[in-house]
């Protein structure tokens, strides 16, 4: 182990291996990823697309930029396998909610994402995990350390030995439910009971994933047909999964997993140092996390492009409007 580390990370989450893999060999920088391994058998509670629920100008250029610098780094690497494009289909039942759509989808068409009838052709993913096997970043179990916040700032330590740590990184949302004291959770950041399921192989869905705006459902077909739904909130769940499934029932489930997710009240990521623990928060950030790995390791590495700052500075939990950041916001919160 190093005597000191300049980040370490807290995630397991694409997000928080491309920031440790960024940081440590782009940036020079010596990192701690602390992570335990993902069960294999254990489901998905998230897809990875590069496709922002916003209709913010600055986040689809922020967006479409760095996903675009992901898949150059990740050919750079051989890492390319870990990226695909599918067609995703964004799905509006309420008026207010088609009039956001057609908002988004008029803001994406100006960065060259042309959607029709609410398909978005060619979106990149992530498909498979990032490996930091051979990299030089160092990957701890979570269950190896403690972190303690105090009124001068948060203590690491790794086996009961204290660490030396210049910034302490909570990059996923088990880790800020796990880690974060709740005095200093954010007003504007919700806890939300959701619900993964697996089904048997089924019928063609019209897209690979399907995205219910006003039912709170995710669907994504995999290779074999079966299908993964994510389901945000508690209320009629079972009710809103089955509307989406619609013309294939009955169908059989073979994985259902409970748990919690992060989201805001206003639809916008909320990315930034909290008082007065110092943690770095990054959270709210949706689907995309993942493709802001780029501007996020150069904001932690004190170089971001004066856009990448300007963007990130409007969305620190300490700025207290929000106006002109609140985006779409996803239903069943």
């Amino acid at each position: 182990m190093a005597a000191r580390y300049d980040f370490a990370i807290f995630g397991t989450r694409p997000l928080a291996a491309l920031l440790c893999g960024l940081l440590a060999h782009r940036h020079g920088q010596q990192v701690l990823r602390i992570a335990d391994p993902v069960p294999r058998q254990r489901l998905p509670r998230a897809i990875d697309i590069a496709l922002p629920l916003a209709v913010r100008p600055g986040s689809w250029r922020l967006v479409g930029t760095a996903a675009a610098e992901t898949a150059r780094l990740l050919a750079d690497i051989d890492g390319q396998d870990r990226l695909d494009r599918v067609h995703v289909k964004l799905v509006a039942d309420l008026p207010e909610t088609v009039t956001a759509l057609a908002h988004l989808t008029h803001v994406a068409a100006g960065y060259g994402v042309v959607a029709r009838d609410g398909v978005f052709h060619g979106v990149p993913r992530f498909s498979r995990e990032i490996d930091l096997t051979h990299s030089s970043v160092q990957t701890v179990e979570a269950a190896r350390v403690t972190l303690t916040p105090g009124p001068a700032g948060a203590e690491l330590r790794l086996d009961g030995e204290a660490l030396r740590v210049g910034q302490i990184v909570l990059a996923d949302d088990d880790a800020v439910l796990d880690l974060l004291p709740e005095a200093e959770l954010p007003a504007q950041l919700v806890v939300q009971p959701a619900m993964a399921t697996l089904t048997a192989p089924a019928k063609r869905l019209p897209v690979q994933v399907m995205r219910y705006l006003d039912r709170g459902v995710i669907l994504m077909q995999r290779a074999d047909h079966s299908v993964l739904a994510l389901v945000a909130g508690h209320a009629d769940a079972e009710a809103r999964l089955g509307s989406c499934l619609a013309g294939m029932l009955p169908l059989q489930r073979r994985a259902t997993t409970h748990y919690r997710r992060l989201a805001t009240t206003d639809g916008a990521p909320l990315i930034g140092r909290l008082t007065p623990s110092n943690l770095i928060l990054i959270a709210g950030a949706g689907s995309v996390a993942a493709f802001l790995a780029p501007p996020l390791a150069r904001l932690l590495a004190g170089v971001p492009s004066e856009e990448e700052q300007a963007w990130f500075a409007a969305h620190d939990p300490a700025r207290t409007d929000r106006a002109p950041v609140a985006d779409i916001v996803e239903a069943y919160l």
